[in-house]
Formats: C-alpha cells, structure tokens, sequence
C-alpha cells in the first residue's frame, strides 16, 4: 500500500518558528538595550547630582573654615591685646620703691645689689662703713611706710677689695643683706596675710643686737 506524504506544510511551519523566534530574541536583546540604557541614564543624573552635591558641599566647607580661620584669628588677638593690657597694668612701678629705699641709706651706704624674689619681695645687699649704718638703716626700713616686713639677713666683711701693705691703715666694709617685704597694691589683703604668714617664721634682727656686735 502506499502512503502519500506531503512535506510543504511542515517546511512553511519550521520557517515560521524560526521568524518567531529570531523576532523574540530580537526583541528581547532591544529590550534589554533599552533597560540598559534607562539605567544608565539615570546612574549619569544620579551622578552628576552627587558631583552637584559634592561641590556645593566643598564649597560650604571652605566658607566654614574660612569663617572659623577668622574667628580664631579675631579670638587671638582679642586675647592677645588684652593679656597685654593685664600685663602693663600689672607692672609694679620700681622707681618709687628705688627713691624711698636710696633716700633711707646713711650718709655713706651704698646699694651693692637688688633683686625681686616675689611679687612684692625683694633681696638688698648694702655695703656700708660700719655695723651701725646696717642697724640704723634696718630701722628707717622698719619704719618706712613703704615697706611692710623687714629682716636682716647678714652683715659681713666685705673682703673684695684690692690686697694693701700691713701698713696701711684701712677702714673695713660690712655688706649687709636684707629681706623686704614691701607694699604692693596689686595684691589683694588675703594674699598679702598669706605672704606675711609664710614669713613671719624668718626669726628677725633686733637693732640692739647688730648694735652691740
């Protein structure tokens, strides 16, 4: 028997599946070209919206720090100006003190050094001809309205000057070194109380005793 077979049709069927299917992928590689390009146009915006961002916060930053630079600067020199200021009214004015203590000295007392040891104490070395100048001087100190507090330190030969012959007849010099406490308007009554009951344990000179040594 024989079988009749006719083939045309199946052959149209394979073209169309294969149209169909070259078309999907067609289709689907222009879709994907069109999601990658959506995604890439937004990932450009979002960037040059992150690069507007960055900019404008580059921007705020230098505005900040130069505000903050002036501000430290203005700070400085405010502080600056007025530490100096606190500094020359602070200064204690020496000349006054230096008048009272040379108008005090004998007749031949001459000042051999001075120097500050405090705010307001001071160390004076005096050179003078006898023991007696040193206690007459310790007692016009005593009593000058300048000076608060005085102690006699020392009173020794001054042995400093030039080597004479056994012959010759030379009258002795006595250095004599005081501790002064004087009058300082700068500190207020609480400190000065505490500074005269640091030193009120410094055992002082009576005049009696340098007069009879």
């Amino acid at each position: 028997m024989l079988v009749d077979i006719n083939l045309l049709p199946e052959k149209e069927r394979d073209r169309s599946q294969l149209l169909i299917a070259a078309l999907a992928i067609i289709g689907a590689a222009v879709l994907l070209w069109l999601i990658l390009f959506m995604l890439s146009n937004a990932l450009e915006n979002e960037t040059e919206t992150l690069e507007g961002q960055l900019v404008s916060l580059q921007a705020s930053q230098e505005e900040i720090r130069s505000e903050l630079q002036q501000f430290e600067f203005g700070d400085e020199k405010k502080l600056l100006v007025a530490t100096v200021g606190w500094a020359e009214g602070y200064q204690f004015d020496t000349v006054p003190l230096l008048h009272e203590l040379i108008n005090l000295l004998p007749a031949r007392g001459f000042f051999h050094s001075f120097d500050f040891t405090g705010p307001n104490l001071a160390t004076v070395t005096v050179q003078f001809d006898t023991k007696q100048d040193s206690a007459y001087y310790f007692t016009r100190l005593k009593m000058s309205p300048t000076v608060s507090e005085i102690h006699l330190d020392s009173v020794v030969v001054d042995d400093s000057g030039e080597d004479v012959s056994d012959s010759a007849k030379v009258l002795p010099r006595y250095l004599a070194t005081y501790s002064l406490q004087f009058v300082d308007n700068r500190i207020v009554a609480e400190g000065t109380a505490e500074t005269t009951e640091e030193n009120g344990d410094v055992p002082t000179t009576d005049e009696g005793d340098e007069t009879n040594d």
